[in-house]
């Protein structure tokens, strides 16, 4: 199992909400807000999927493994920093929870912007 170093976690509060002032790309689920940093060596990754969104924990920690998984196999620049927010309830035909259809699509949405938008 690949673990997420500290130094590629976007961990301070106030870091993810100057990052998610900037304005990025979306999609129909998720919002990938980017920030240049000259200070730091690494790109960091930051997560915002709120229990308003995802009630589940399995739902919420499955979407997570995913932009973490595709954010460990993208080329990106070293001093980035990447939000990526999860904008649109998921689950809503399904009484709340994550089926494999939109499990499908977000995978797809992450896929895309993180190898379209780095490579």
């Amino acid at each position: 199992m690949h673990k997420h170093s500290k130094p590629h976690k976007l961990l301070l509060s106030q870091e993810i909400a100057e990052t998610l002032k900037m304005p990025g790309p979306k999609t129909s689920h998720l919002s990938f807000h980017l920030k240049e940093s000259i200070e730091q060596e690494n790109s960091r990754l930051g997560l915002a999927i709120p229990k308003k969104k995802a009630r589940r924990a399995i739902d919420r920690n499955r979407i997570k493994r995913l932009i973490r998984e595709n954010f460990r196999k993208a080329s990106i620049s070293p001093n980035t920093d990447i939000v990526v927010k999860l904008n649109r309830a998921v689950g809503q035909q399904t009484r709340g929870r994550l089926r494999e259809k939109e499990r499908v699509a977000i995978r797809k949405q992450i896929q895309q912007h993180f190898h379209s938008s780095f490579e």
